[in-house]
């Protein structure tokens, strides 16, 4: 029973690793801002599962002083890491989302992160089973939030593949809740619960980075419909070339943000050619859009 938390952070470890190279592989073909946070994530939650193997190794191999001792060098790093995800995922899931984080969202990030370093220190320290318990409080408010979020922003999010994985990450939420829930009221399953909790989200990521990988293929392989040109366009909206421009970048899934920085325009520029679009095709959003040139087959 005490090799099973080992054995769980390999397979943990396994599934991570090659998160961590898909998620490589898919912002080298997907041009979006917030990619250094998705590998960011993934190579810290790398970190943190080796940690955690390394502690449970530890717990096994050895005895008495050097035990302890390799205990709270492990469990120190994993706390540092762990504080840094949580702060990190709040910020990411409003990227995703494009969502701009108001000045209190952010230093509520920051504070949420410094109560969970806090409570992960005491609970070294002192071993008493409340600050475990409101470590993974501290974790399951911050879940809430990004559900609460995805749930708001659901039909702002026009990439599918995102959207297919932030819903698969509010059901994986909601399906782990008993796992939490068993972690808060039965101390000693917490280091089952840790490496359980890390591979179900890693495997959820898996299936997105295949789906995003594969989305992205499909989409540089497919030739342009021949009827998506310029002048097409231009006949049938009186569309501008720049509008054109800006048109091609909202298909490829770019942010506003996104499309100033390629075509080196401002924000502002980028907001009046996107309202102008809109009235020209007589759409009122993004999705309209899409789903306007999807209906002409462009």
């Amino acid at each position: 029973m005490d090799a099973v938390p080992l054995l769980l952070s390999f397979l943990a470890l396994s599934v991570v690793s090659m998160d961590l190279a898909l998620a490589i592989v898919w912002t080298r073909r997907a041009r979006y801002s917030w990619s250094w946070a998705l590998i960011a994530f993934t190579a810290s939650l790398l970190g943190a599962v080796v940690v955690f193997a390394l502690d449970q190794y530890a717990y096994l191999a050895f005895t008495g002083t050097a035990r302890m001792v390799l205990h709270y060098i492990w469990e120190g790093l994993m706390v540092a890491v762990s504080a840094f995800i949580l702060v990190l995922v709040l910020f990411a899931i409003n990227w995703i989302i494009a969502r701009p984080m108001g000045t209190p969202e952010k230093i509520g990030a920051f504070v949420a992160g410094g109560l969970y370093l806090g409570v992960s220190v005491l609970w070294i320290i002192l071993g008493l089973p409340v600050f475990s318990i409101l470590q993974y409080i501290l974790w399951t408010l911050a879940v809430l939030y990004c559900i609460l979020m995805l749930l708001h922003e659901r039909k702002s999010i026009e990439e599918k593949s995102v959207r297919t994985a932030c819903f698969t990450l509010i059901i994986v939420s909601l399906a782990l809740l008993p796992v939490v829930i068993l972690s808060m009221v039965m101390p000693y399953f917490r280091s089952i619960s840790i490496p359980i909790l890390c591979l179900a989200y890693t495997i959820a990521f898996l299936v997105f980075l295949f789906t995003a990988i594969h989305h992205q293929t499909e989409l540089v392989e497919k030739p342009e419909h021949p009827e998506f040109s310029y002048e097409a366009v231009s006949m049938k909206y009186h569309i501008t070339e720049r509008e054109f421009e800006v048109i091609k970048l909202i298909k490829a899934g770019l942010t506003n943000k996104e499309i100033a920085s390629e075509l080196s325009i401002s924000v502002n520029t980028v907001n009046n050619h996107i309202a102008n679009i809109f009235s020209k095709t007589g759409v009122g959003s993004r999705i309209d859009l899409l789903n306007l040139l999807q209906e002409a087959s462009w």
